[in-house]
């Protein structure tokens, strides 16, 4: 082990070679098995075991599941051109339940592998993720796997390979120059000639590419495999020459990544902390960003980091730009694998693994503990799906309510998209996700922890949402103060809020008598008012309140128990006059169908009210594109699968609110 710390802690200083990349694509479409060849490039799992050893599938339930259900780290070297190259990898979930993983880790990275079935082509999740590397500001690189299902299954010549591939690249470009910032629209279009296409067959270990020593043509590939020579295949076309070179070659060196990035995932940023970005100096000072966090039982939580300047060793003091608190990290890691590697120290353009920072949360900026510490906020990590779904949970033993109390506390601060409340009268327990895959998995990593516990079935979580703006002057009860505030719907700016969630609620405040004090009163109130609407008692969504005035008519008067119930009723009572409706959340989805239980499947999408959008055919098989209520999406799934034998596969995706009917 000491040799490999001593080969990272060398190379971690290397700038121009280290390669900070993620791959990711939709479920099923050959991530993990990708990550296996790149670690056998590594010497970190056997050649005869590359392809399907599921190596960052760690967790039982993966290995079970068959499917990535988190993101896994792994560090390594790859001598390339008599060079060592420091390789910083992140392997990513598909599923759509656990999308705000991918966006956790691709903060973390400069560039993307962008995994495409040749068979199922470009999918829902496909576009998610493009979408989601582009607001990052990440090179992309295409992996067109799973050619060999063109031969063997679908026994296409070889006119027909090569126009499903190009068709594939097409559609993957349009996505890019649809979400790609502007200056990079036409640089980062994916090109077999530049290196940036790679096509082959992971689990057989073999891709062609513009580094391929010979370029064969698709006449040959076929000739292979109808001979049933795929030894021959991956020795002559090796996929980890391919894609090693490619990640090379293709994504930035942290250098040119952070000169890149630091615009367009950075809130502000003053001149000394862009310059220190820039240069990427491990003597510079520190500035990282925290992508995600895990939890162990003897370490606690564990943060990993991006560190874009400045070099973190054991014992560093950091300061928390969000608390305004300072913290000492106690070790310093990397991950390989499942395995926490202590390191001396973690430089500028690497991905530390951080234990001992307190009160920390994703997306967190942290810096240099100095009286002129570099002035930076990176953006909020975004997340493109929201908590909609909801299950009652309570454990059977009533002894176990505070080891659940505290799992779920765990959870809510390491897992996007989860959220939980118990309510003070009845103490009943819920918690929220993205989907139903997403709760069971939580569910039973509760069960393994020794709780057992009942849930209900899921629930749809419904939300009240204004349409217009209201502004209401109040006076509380004994007459003590006065508060005039406006209620509207939440535009995009955000920039003065002293309060925000993930449903685009947020608190604004325009006062003169205002300090922190005074402003904690405020966000305890305004959370309070939007956790239960004044309609239906759902949450509140898309509201933005703007305290204008709070005036004290008699001294002393802004304590708790004055100022916190009168905020409440007074946003109660001015959403209430501002066109308060019902919304419900509706997903847009995509059903692949064989052409022949097409009829079958419409008749299933129609009974359950879909509003189909388009239906597009590629060979034996059809897409059907369109929305649907969260609602229905729950009892959909089993209609499907009976009216397609089991042949049809369907993918959701969180669209937005809309007023209900």
């Amino acid at each position: 082990m000491s040799k490999y710390i001593d080969q990272i802690s060398k190379s971690m200083k290397e700038k121009e070679n280290i390669r900070n990349v993620s791959i990711v694509s939709h479920v099923d479409h050959g991530k993990t098995t990708l990550s296996d060849h790149l670690l056998q490039s590594g010497g970190l799992i056997s050649k005869n075991m590359a392809g399907s050893a599921r190596a960052l599938d760690y967790l039982e339930e993966e290995q079970r599941r068959g499917i990535t259900i988190k993101t896994a780290n792994i560090s390594f070297i790859f001598n390339y051109n008599n060079s060592p190259y420091l390789i910083n990898l992140i392997d990513t979930p598909g599923h759509v339940d656990f999308s705000g993983m991918v966006s956790q880790a691709l903060r973390l990275v400069d560039g993307a592998i962008i995994v495409v079935d040749a068979v199922e082509q470009v999918m829902a999740q496909t576009e998610s993720v493009i979408r989601q590397a582009m607001s990052e500001c990440l090179k992309p690189i295409l992996f067109i796997n799973k050619v060999d299902r063109l031969i063997n299954e679908l026994k296409l010549p070889k006119e027909e390979i090569e126009n499903r591939i190009n068709n594939i690249i097409q559609m993957v470009n349009d996505l890019i120059n649809q979400y790609t910032p502007e200056s990079f629209k036409k640089e980062w279009k994916v090109k077999f000639d530049e290196g940036t296409v790679i096509m082959g067959a992971a689990l057989y270990g073999w891709a062609i590419s513009k580094y391929s020593k010979i370029l064969p043509q698709f006449n040959k590939i076929i000739e292979f495999h109808e001979e049933n020579n795929i030894e021959q295949l991956k020795s002559d076309f090796p996929i980890i020459e391919a894609i090693i070179n490619a990640i090379i070659e293709n994504v930035p060196n942290p250098f040119e990544g952070q000169k890149q990035r630091f615009e367009h995932i950075t809130q502000y940023v003053d001149k000394s902390a862009k310059e220190a970005i820039i240069k990427c100096d491990d003597e510079g000072p520190t500035i990282l960003c925290v992508g995600k966090l895990l939890y162990e039982d003897n370490r606690g939580i564990i943060s990993i980091s991006r560190v874009f300047s400045g070099t973190l060793k054991s014992g560093s003091l950091i300061y928390n730009r969000r608390t305004g608190e300072t913290t000492r990290i106690q070790q310093v890691c990397i991950y390989k694998g499942q395995s926490l590697i202590t390191m001396e120290s973690v430089s500028a353009g690497n991905i530390a693994a951080l234990i001992g920072i307190k009160n920390v949360q994703i997306g967190d900026t942290f810096v240099e503990k100095t009286e002129d510490f570099p002035n930076v906020m990176f953006e909020h990590i975004p997340y493109l799906q929201e908590s909609v779904i909801s299950q009652r949970i309570e454990p059977f033993r009533v002894s176990d309510i505070p080891k659940l109390q505290k799992m779920l506390d765990i959870f809510f601060l390491i897992k996007p998209n989860f959220n939980y409340t118990t309510d003070e009268n009845t103490g009943e327990m819920k918690i929220y996700g993205i989907g139903e895959l997403q709760l069971e998995i939580i569910t039973g990593e509760i069960e393994k922890a020794g709780i057992k516990v009942e849930v209900s079935n899921p629930e749809v979580n419904l939300a009240e949402q204004i349409e217009e703006e209201v502004t209401l002057t109040k006076i509380d009860q004994l007459n003590l103060i006065q508060i005039t505030i406006t209620c509207k719907p939440t535009e995009e700016n955000k920039t003065r809020s002293i309060y925000s969630d993930y449903k685009e609620n947020c608190l604004l405040v325009d006062l003169d008598n205002g300090n922190e004090e005074l402003f904690d009163l405020l966000r305890t109130s305004f959370k309070n008012a939007i956790m239960k609407g004044p309609l239906k008692g759902y949450s509140i969504r898309k509201l933005t309140v703007i305290i204008r005035e709070i005036k004290e008519l008699e001294n002393d008067s802004l304590r708790y128990e004055i100022v916190v119930p009168l905020v409440k009723n007074t946003i109660h009572e001015a959403v209430t006059k501002a066109n308060l409706n019902i919304y419900e959340p509706i997903y847009s989805f995509s059903i692949y169908t064989p052409l022949h239980y097409l009829g079958a499947v419409l008749t299933v999408a129609q009974r359950f009210n879909c509003d189909i959008e388009k239906t597009e055919h590629y060979s034996s098989k059809t897409t059907i594109i369109g929305q649907i209520s969260v609602e229905s999406s729950l009892q959909i799934a089993s209609e499907l699968r009976s009216a397609s034998e089991g042949y049809a596969f369907w993918q959701f995706e969180f669209q937005g609110y809309k007023r209900k009917k």
